[in-house]
């Protein structure tokens, strides 16, 4: 799925794009609040959670509507945070960060592995990376194509160099509690890739 896909599809549903955050905040008690960076923030929801926490945030999307929609509703919100368009698999940081997420936003195959291997590289020593995505085996259930997904094993595969505290399947039952929607998973639950590791 490449930014011309998430230029639609941020112009044609974008209230529907945005994936219900399940992990994040269970992850953040333990850190303290410095600054971070949000890779493919869509509409920005993940990145104002983050700045409400006490977080300088720099959010990077492909989609220029995703971005359009996440500044308004910073300044909406009275939130302070930098959003950029960018195509996040050739951009390079300006800093590094104490933060670095990556949610449901990889892109496929050898795209994503460089841009986890960018993340890595963007945190200062002692700097999380937190990364959610969905497991190949979503791909069945949805009906799509497994290789746009991912697995564990590729997200550690990535990232060598980092101290690795959490490397697993996560299931998650109400990620789409709507039965309605096309993405619920018929009560079988979403199946994500989590990763969080941290640079020595």
């Amino acid at each position: 799925m490449d930014s011309a896909f998430w230029e639609e599809a941020w112009h044609s549903d974008a209230g529907s794009v945005m994936v219900a955050e399940r992990v994040l905040q269970g992850e953040l008690a333990s850190l303290r609040p410095g600054s971070a960076l949000d890779l493919g923030c869509g509409n920005g929801e993940n990145a104002m959670m983050l700045a409400g926490a006490g977080w300088r945030v720099t959010g990077v999307d492909c989609s220029a509507r995703a971005i359009a929609l996440a500044r308004d509703a910073a300044r909406g919100r009275g939130l302070d945070v930098r959003f950029l368009r960018r195509d996040f698999t050739k951009w390079q940081p300006d800093a590094r960060h104490d933060l670095v997420i990556s949610t449901y936003a990889l892109p496929a195959g050898a795209a994503g592995q460089g841009v986890l291997r960018m993340a890595a590289q963007a945190l200062v020593p002692g700097g999380t990376l937190l990364v959610a995505e969905w497991d190949r085996s979503m791909g069945e259930l949805w009906g799509v194509d497994a290789d746009e997904f991912t697995t564990v094993e590729k997200l550690l595969a990535a990232v060598p160099g980092l101290i690795v505290e959490e490397a697993g399947l996560r299931c998650i039952p109400d990620m789409y509690p709507d039965p309605a929607d096309p993405r619920a998973s018929h009560g079988a639950g979403a199946r994500v890739a989590f990763l969080r590791a941290r640079r020595p």
